[in-house]
């Protein structure tokens, strides 16, 4: 079994972050869209310009599923 699924299953979740699904998903040559998970607005702009525009900003965490109910979707 992925680490990525041990570790969410030992934290006790029943889904992934987006992050983990990607890169579940490039373990099993799946295609994803680049990303990165920042911790700061400063690491985010690094990221955003490694990356390129246009960008989109989600939040990450464990208590919310659906992101763009809580406004945690920033695109542009």
């Amino acid at each position: 079994m992925s680490e990525i699924i041990t570790q969410a299953l030992k934290e006790g979740r029943k889904f992934l972050l987006e992050h983990e699904a990607k890169a579940l998903c490039l373990e099993y040559g799946i295609p994803v869209t680049k990303f990165k998970v920042a911790s700061s607005a400063e690491e985010a702009v690094k990221f955003a310009e490694e990356i390129g525009y246009p960008v989109v900003l989600k939040i990450v965490s464990p208590d919310v599923i659906h992101k763009f109910d809580v406004g945690g979707v920033i695109l542009n």
